[in-house]
C-alpha cells in the first residue's frame, strides 16, 4: 500500500503542469511540486480554498470553470512576486473530487504574438514591396531568388517565373562586377559587414546593360538567413552624366582655345613677346603645382598668365617696338595695359578671379608696383606666382630696347627683391625649380 501511495506521489509531481486535488467544497487536497514555478510552497496552498488562492488574477474566471466542466480556456494567473503570467487551465471532476490543471503557456503566447506581429509587418513590407518603384528582392545563401517585385522584374526584363527558381543573384550581374559584388554577398552572410550600398552593372534578358544602384542587408526570413534589398535604375543618369561630361569638356576646349587665340592676338601685336604669355604660363603653373594648389586653382593661374597682356591691346605698338627706353608718358601708357586686361576680362562669366588676378600682375610688395601701388597681402597669391614667372621671363627674352639677360641675372633680380617686391615663398620655389628641378621654358 505504501509503494503504491509513493509511486502515486512520484507520478503526481512528474507531471509537467500545476495540479491541484480539491474536494467538494474546492479546498485544496493536495497539490503537486510544479506549483513552485510559481514561487510557493505546497504547504502554503494546501487546506485553503480554490478561490482564496492568490495565485487568479480574475476569480469569475474560475467561477467559469466549474459551470462548464471538462472544457479548457486560457486565463491570467500571478507568481508569489504578483507578476503575471498565462495558463491554460481545465477542470476535471472524479466522483466527489475535482483535478484542476494549470499548464504555463506564457512563453508560447509571447512566440505566438511576436509570430503574428511578425507576419503582419512581413504582409505589410510585402505590400509596400510590390508598389515600390524600387526594385526589391530577397535571395538565400544559396543566391537562388526568393522573391522579386514588379519594378525589379522591369529593369531585368524577365517574367518572375524566369527569375525564381531559376536564376541566380550572379546570372544577372554584368561579368566584370561579379567578383565585387560575390564579395559584398560573402561578407554580408558571414557577419563580416551588416549591409552594404554600391554601384553594379546588371545584365537584363535583352543583352543590355543597366547601371544601378543597390543595397541590401542580411535578414532572417522563414528561419532561414537572406539577404534583403533595393535596386535602382540609374542607367539614365549615368549616360546624361557622361554626357554633361562630354559636353562641359567640349566647352573647356573650346574656352581653352579662345583664350589662346587672345594671347596669340596680343603676341601679333608685339613679335618681340611671341611666346612670352606661353612661357609665363608654363613657369607659374609649376610653381603653382609646387604650393599644391588644386586643378581649379592651376586652370586660374594657367588662364590669367596666358591673357596678362591682353590690355596691351590698347598700346599703340609703335609704343611697343620701340627700340629706346620708354619716356615718363610712354611708360604711363604701359602701365594702364593691367587695368584694360582687368575690363576687358571682367565681363566673361566665371571669370571674376581671373580679371583680378591680370589686374594686379604688376603690383608689388613695397606698393611700388602699378596700377594701383597696393603692398603685401592684399595683393593676390595667384598675382605674386605671375608677377615672378613674367619677370623670370622677360629678362630672359629679347626685347627691342636689349638683348636678352642670363638666366642666373634673372634669378639674382628676384632673390634680391624677396619679400620686399616679389613674394618670398614663391621666390625660392621658382629658383629651386630652376636650379635643382631642371625646369626649362
Amino acid at each position: 500500500m505504501k509503494i503504491k501511495e509513493e509511486t502515486y506521489q512520484f507520478i503526481f509531481n512528474l507531471i509537467p503542469c500545476i495540479i491541484f486535488l480539491l474536494d467538494e467544497n474546492k479546498n485544496v487536497i493536495e497539490v503537486n511540486e510544479q506549483i513552485k514555478m510559481l514561487g510557493f510552497e505546497i504547504e502554503e496552498l494546501k487546506g485553503k480554498n480554490l478561490f482564496d488562492l492568490p495565485i487568479f488574477i480574475s476569480k469569475s474566471d474560475v467561477e467559469k470553470l466549474f459551470e462548464n466542466k471538462n472544457i479548457s480556456f486560457n486565463i491570467g494567473i500571478l507568481t508569489k512576486k504578483r507578476e503575471k503570467k498565462t495558463a491554460s487551465i481545465q477542470l476535471t471532476q472524479s466522483r466527489e473530487n475535482f483535478i484542476l490543471m494549470i499548464h504555463d503557456i506564457t512563453e508560447e503566447e509571447i512566440l505566438k504574438t511576436r509570430l503574428k506581429e511578425e507576419n503582419e509587418l512581413l504582409k505589410e513590407w510585402f505590400n509596400l514591396a510590390e508598389q515600390s518603384l524600387a526594385g526589391v528582392y530577397i535571395y538565400d545563401e544559396n543566391l537562388n531568388f526568393i522573391y522579386i517585385n514588379p519594378s525589379a522584374i522591369n529593369i531585368l526584363e524577365y517574367e518572375k517565373d524566369e527569375i525564381i527558381g531559376k536564376k541566380k543573384v550572379l546570372d544577372i550581374v554584368y561579368e566584370e562586377d561579379r567578383d565585387k559584388v560575390k564579395k559584398l554577398i560573402e561578407k554580408r552572410f558571414k557577419g563580416e559587414l551588416e549591409s552594404a550600398k554600391f554601384y553594379v552593372r546588371i545584365k537584363t534578358k535583352t543583352g543590355k546593360i543597366k547601371y544601378c544602384y543597390a543595397g541590401g542587408k542580411v535578414a532572417n526570413y522563414k528561419d532561414r538567413k537572406v539577404i534583403m534589398g533595393t535596386i535602382i535604375d540609374i542607367t539614365d543618369r549615368i549616360e546624361y552624366e557622361e554626357n554633361f561630361k562630354k559636353e562641359h569638356q567640349l566647352l573647356q576646349d573650346v574656352l581653352n582655345g579662345t583664350i589662346y587665340a587672345f594671347s596669340k592676338i596680343v603676341e601679333s601685336r608685339d613679335p618681340y613677346t611671341e611666346t612670352h604669355q606661353l612661357n609665363v604660363s608654363k613657369l607659374a603653373e609649376a610653381i603653382g603645382k609646387e604650393l599644391g594648389y588644386k586643378n581649379e586653382q592651376i586652370r586660374e593661374i594657367i588662364w590669367a598668365s596666358l591673357l596678362h597682356d591682353i590690355g596691351k591691346i590698347s598700346v599703340p605698338s609703335e609704343i611697343l617696338v620701340l627700340p629706346r627706353k620708354l619716356t615718363n608718358l610712354e611708360f604711363d601708357i604701359i602701365k594702364m595695359h593691367p587695368l584694360v586686361g582687368y575690363n576687358v576680362l571682367k565681363v566673361i562669366p566665371t571669370f571674376e578671379k581671373i580679371s583680378k588676378i591680370v589686374l594686379q600682375h604688376h603690383e608689388r610688395l613695397d606698393g611700388s608696383g602699378y596700377p594701383a601701388g597696393i603692398k603685401g597681402e592684399k595683393i593676390l597669391k595667384e598675382s605674386r606666382i605671375l608677377s615672378v614667372a613674367d619677370v623670370v621671363e622677360a629678362m630672359v627674352s629679347h626685347r627691342p630696347y636689349r638683348s636678352a639677360l642670363t638666366i642666373d641675372k634673372a634669378l639674382e633680380e628676384i632673390y634680391n627683391n624677396k619679400g620686399k617686391k616679389y613674394d618670398e615663398e614663391v621666390v625660392l620655389i621658382c629658383i629651386e625649380l630652376i636650379t635643382k628641378k631642371n625646369f626649362t621654358f
